[in-house]
């Protein structure tokens, strides 16, 4: 038998990834034209908190942002492989 709450987690959190797309497809093209991706991404932590703690779970995750996004799509039982071919 399936728990009812876990299915309730699960279909908020396949809700949640497309609302999400436009908004990491447009942050990827503004570090990717940035002339300092470094110095922006810097600036973003310092103003926006959830831009801080992504950045704190990347730093846990080893430093690699790209070992950190398959971590925590694990983790959510989420194919990080599709989220990147929606991204495209």
């Amino acid at each position: 038998m399936n728990n009812p709450i876990l299915q309730a987690i699960n279909a908020a959190n396949q809700q949640m990834i497309p609302s999400n797309l436009g908004q990491i497809r447009n942050l990827m093209n503004i570090v990717k034209n940035a002339s300092n991706p470094q110095a922006m991404i810097q600036s973003m932590v310092q103003n926006n908190p959830q831009m801080k703690q992504v950045m704190d779970f990347v730093n846990q995750s080893g430093g690699n942002p790209r070992e950190a996004f398959y971590k925590m799509a694990k983790e959510k039982g989420v194919n990080p492989d599709e989220i990147l071919a929606m991204l495209k």
